[in-house]
């Protein structure tokens, strides 16, 4: 980790999506591209995550103490499975500014860790979140374009196929914004235990 001492690191923390699952969500964006052709920023492949927590910026030397608090709630966590499914919108689809694909199967266990996450670092000041959807976000919209008309089509998105994976780590990551897209790099690995 190449940190300087007094500048603040951008960093979430996030549950790593496998590559497998990373190619087939690649697949579905290249289906939506094909009706939402502006104005559109599509998530890169590899950059696929599951939010638990965004931090914002952190200083250097909180790090290792951010780290610890996430390594303590995955130690009170039991490794399990999810499963994605189902194209959503946020706020809806007649005005979305995120387009995302959901979790199908597991996702009341992600919400208690997101919360667990979430109350845990309240008392290292940070503020607390309730509004979490478990998601991986597919795609941002800067214009605004009504995609009502996507919905009957995306139905066919409810079971993605080999969209299952084990959940057994969570992740503190950086992001590093850049004029070609945001780079993400794991700060700490916190696996549940066994």
């Amino acid at each position: 980790m190449d940190i300087t001492k007094d500048t603040a690191v951008r960093c979430f923390v996030a549950v790593e999506i496998p590559a497998p699952i990373q190619e087939l969500l690649k697949l579905v964006q290249t289906d939506l591209q094909s009706h939402i052709r502006k104005g559109t920023s599509w998530t890169k492949p590899g950059n696929f995550h599951l939010t638990l927590k965004f931090l914002g910026d952190v200083r250097p030397e909180k790090i290792d103490v951010v780290s610890e608090v996430i390594q303590r709630v995955a130690d009170t966590h039991s490794p399990f499975s999810i499963e994605f499914g189902g194209i959503g919108a946020f706020p809806n689809f007649a005005r979305p500014r995120v387009v995302w694909v959901g979790v199908k199967d597991g996702a009341s266990i992600v919400s208690q860790l997101a919360k667990t996450v979430n109350l845990e670092l309240a008392h290292l000041g940070f503020p607390t979140d309730n509004r979490f959807h478990p998601h991986l976000t597919l795609a941002r919209l800067r214009t605004v374009i009504n995609l009502e008309f996507l919905k009957t089509i995306l139905r066919k998105y409810n079971t993605i196929n080999d969209a299952a994976m084990s959940v057994n780590e969570i992740t503190l990551m950086q992001s590093q914004l850049h004029p070609s897209g945001a780079v993400y790099t794991p700060l700490r690995l916190c696996h549940f235990s066994a």
